[in-house]
């Protein structure tokens, strides 16, 4: 067996025991992961494009712009910490609009309502109000 074989094996077994052990003993923790795919796939209901974008931006745009960053750290230490406050800027500017109500400009209220009501009555349980 190649060491390097073995070393992936490992980052693989601690990345999921790490994984296990952040959102699995603390109950509300659990529901986290199943709310976002719940979210993802309901936002998939409506774009088709959403599970492409999702695996573009998640994997190849926040990685990429992670490390690139992190490289300009290597550069300028002042420019690297300009740039990473942007980015967070941009995310926390995001996060603001779409809970200030841009969410609906995406899948309206009334869509959402009426996914709600289905989603209920396939479980079998009261739609909430």
């Amino acid at each position: 067996m190649k060491p390097d074989s073995l070393q992936i094996a490992f980052v693989h077994l601690f990345f999921n025991i790490i994984g296990i052990l952040i959102w699995f003993p603390v109950p509300f923790m659990r529901r986290i992961p199943i709310k976002a795919a719940c979210l993802l796939g309901f936002y998939a209901s409506y774009w088709r494009l959403v599970p492409l974008i999702y695996i573009l931006v998640m994997f190849v745009a926040v990685p990429g712009v992670v490390l690139a960053i992190s490289l300009l750290y290597g550069a300028s230490i002042a420019g690297g910490i300009v740039v990473t406050l942007l980015a967070i800027g941009v995310v926390a500017g995001f996060i603001a609009w779409w809970w200030m109500g841009g969410c609906y400009k995406v899948v309206s209220k009334e869509q959402r309502e009426e996914r709600a009501a289905e989603m209920a009555a396939e479980m079998g349980e009261k739609p909430a109000e």
